[in-house]
């Protein structure tokens, strides 16, 4: 196979309940079953031949024309198609060579009845290294997983192609776009926030995110000190509320934490216009909350239309 994957998709089932997985996973294989097709017609693709058997197979009850539509899709040149499977808790893919190599034993509990060979080997990362994690798939792929046949092809196959390639969905580029868009334009807004209504603004973020005031160390007209803490995770934070700072503001502030670490479990140094760049300490479990982070945070957690609100 080259660089560029195929551009069409197949789901496929490695025997019932997965049995065949391990197999196909470890040997590079995609195994199946339909073992009661003779060995020779699949290996000829004797396409009319297998569809009579299949009918037959089947008889009154429904399924043979997709169990016939699976084979074909198996056997009419399978390498034009990415495979893909859920295992493990991740989406796998692979490509196959044309061609079909059978169970000299039949089909077993380990092996199925033929199987197809990889050109590349089952894979649970996308073509630059990105995991596919089920838990972190669109629906539109992940619901392909309750498919109760072995092959079909996924109703979110485009999405599917899009994720193994790297590539962003289009609609989801122009949502990021426009969510960039309204955190510059947040930014803005919150530059012009009194030093009361940013101090608040900081109290409904700290809240969202877990964290509530339990004590207000002292304030001046150039910021405020808090105490804040996270319940759940059974920490005091020092939290510093400005409206502009220098970094020697900042190293100060950061060398009375220091010296409470005793108390505090982090310092969260909000400050919506700095004086030129702050860069807190690395070693410290210091955060920096500027002006770019703050917007952020209030997109994120739904808060614009509070700081809308200040300004209108």
């Amino acid at each position: 196979m080259g660089d560029t994957p195929p551009t069409s998709v197949r789901y496929v089932k490695n025997g019932k309940r997965s049995q065949w997985w391990q197999a196909a996973q470890t040997n590079g294989q995609v195994h199946l079953g339909w073992k009661y097709v003779p060995h020779e017609l699949l290996l000829r693709a004797d396409f009319a031949k297998i569809e009579q058997i299949v009918k037959v197979q089947y008889g009154s009850r429904p399924g043979a024309t997709q169990d016939f539509n699976a084979l074909r899709d198996l056997l009419d040149a399978p390498s034009q198609h990415i495979w893909i499977t859920f295992e493990d808790g991740f989406m796998w893919w692979c490509t196959v060579h044309d061609g079909i190599t059978v169970n000299p034993n039949g089909e077993t509990k380990d092996k199925g009845y033929f199987w197809l060979t990889c050109d590349r080997r089952w894979s649970k990362t996308s073509v630059k290294g990105k995991r596919l994690a089920i838990a972190d798939l669109p629906g539109t792929v992940t619901a392909t997983a309750g498919f109760r046949a072995t092959v079909c092809t996924p109703r979110g196959w485009h999405s599917i192609l899009r994720l193994i390639k790297d590539e962003t969905d289009p609609d989801a580029s122009n949502a990021a776009k426009g969510r960039h868009a309204y955190e510059l334009a947040v930014n803005k807004v919150v530059k012009r926030l009194s030093p009361k209504d940013f101090e608040l603004l900081i109290d409904l973020i700290l809240a969202r995110t877990g964290w509530e005031r339990i004590c207000t160390l002292g304030g001046t007209r150039e910021g405020t000190d808090l105490e804040a803490e996270n319940p759940t995770a059974a920490e005091i934070a020092f939290v510093q509320v400005k409206s502009s700072a220098t970094q020697g503001v900042l190293n100060d502030y950061v060398e009375r934490f220091n010296k409470r670490r005793d108390r505090y479990a982090r310092m969260i140094f909000a400050v919506h216009s700095p004086s030129g760049k702050l860069t807190p300490p690395a070693d410290l479990q210091v955060q920096l909350w500027t002006g770019e982070r703050v917007a952020e945070l209030v997109v994120r957690l739904g808060l614009g239309k509070w700081v809308e609100g200040k300004l209108a």
